[in-house]
């Protein structure tokens, strides 16, 4: 998969850029605060259907709308996507010029891995940091996962109101719980055993990168009891119930997937309160690589890889592994002018300046 060319109007500090990117390793550079980060997050948002950042204001400052568009190219097709984004409106999503009202009939046709510096916490840092690793992923890779997802997030804020307003009677939660436990069955499973996938594609790239002397391993953790969809449909509705009195009590749900959290462990010992900074970015990469490589067993083909200033946040070792593991794949990378990218000679060059970008062709820095 290729990203051929983006193009925005008042999305965040651009009024008009048309960038084209090559297949290959392209490479942006610029000042802080330029704009360099805002391109991959506007690639991003077609893969993912939101922004990385966990921002919803996408608007340039002063504007009414904001339109970003991309064309992309796979094995056998090449699609246009774009997303308009009215002040205090609904967001407009198109494909191939076509409107589409589905988040689910939108993603899992363009597909990227983002790695920022954010990530490298991924390991240490909260667990809702882990769940959006998760879910991001398993939606690009089965789109109709967005809509489990989707349920049950609203369902959550409803069964929260209720609580919240002290006047939720036993009969009402249980026509809650009764829903969300279906839907949350559905996305642990799906979690788990796309968490199982990841840690084999994981464990190798770790293995390498720590001369075998460390293993990789990955666990999944939930408040309910069962294995298949079924078993925890049953073990929510159970869970639901034996909080029930301490909810209404807090006034708050305080079960269910949105609890949910994976563990990370080398050498069999829990990475967030044993591993050493270099082994916490070592297993991110390693998620990260493997994410990629997940993707593509998945889809038959590999998606494009972004990276946000990252190269300068890994040493020389673990920056050439990773540059090397990606090959000839496509990949996009943000930096600082003062950056070195030694060993770009021939990456496809964009140089950003004040909400302008520019293609300098290869080489070019």
């Amino acid at each position: 998969m290729v990203l051929d060319t983006l193009a925005l109007t008042d999305f965040r500090n651009y009024e008009n850029a048309s960038v084209a990117f090559a297949p290959g390793v392209n490479v942006i550079c610029g000042e802080n605060a330029a704009g360099k980060t805002n391109l991959l997050e506007a690639a991003f948002y077609f893969a993912a259907g939101k922004s990385f950042r966990g921002c919803k204001e996408l608007i340039r400052f002063g504007c009414e709308t904001a339109r970003a568009e991309i064309a992309f190219s796979t094995a056998d097709s090449r699609e246009s996507f774009a997303v308009g984004f009215p002040k205090g409106g609904r967001r407009k999503l198109f494909r191939n010029g076509c409107e589409v009202t589905k988040l689910s009939d939108y993603l899992g046709a363009f597909r990227a891995v983002v790695f920022t510096p954010d990530h490298l916490h991924l390991v240490k840092g909260a667990p809702e940091n882990r769940r959006r690793f998760l879910d991001m992923a398993i939606c690009q890779s089965f789109p109709r996962y967005v809509s489990s997802l989707s349920e049950y997030s609203r369902l959550l804020a409803q069964k929260n109101a209720l609580l919240r307003g002290g006047t939720a009677n036993d009969e009402l939660l249980g026509v809650y719980n009764e829903r969300m436990a279906a839907c949350g069955a559905v996305i642990t499973v799906n979690r788990r055993k796309y968490l199982r996938r990841l840690e084999e594609q994981a464990a190798p790239f770790h293995g390498e990168m720590s001369a075998q002397r460390e293993t990789l391993s990955l666990s999944y953790s939930t408040q309910a009891e069962g294995e298949t969809l079924e078993e925890l449909r049953e073990g929510y509705e159970r869970l639901f119930e034996g909080r029930k009195a301490a909810e209404k009590t807090r006034g708050l749900a305080l079960a269910g997937p949105h609890k949910d959290d994976f563990c990370v462990q080398i050498n069999g010992r829990n990475a967030r309160l044993y591993a050493s900074q270099g082994q916490q970015r070592t297993a991110v990469l390693a998620l990260k690589l493997a994410e990629g490589e997940l993707s593509r067993r998945l889809t038959g083909e590999y998606p494009v890889f972004l990276f946000d200033d990252i190269l300068s946040e890994l040493d020389a070792g673990r920056r050439a592994y990773l540059l090397g593991s990606l090959g000839r794949l496509q990949v996009i990378i943000t930096g600082c002018e003062t950056e070195p990218f030694d060993g770009f000679g021939n990456a496809h060059t964009i140089r950003v300046k004040e909400g302008q970008a520019f293609v300098c062709g290869l080489g070019k820095t």
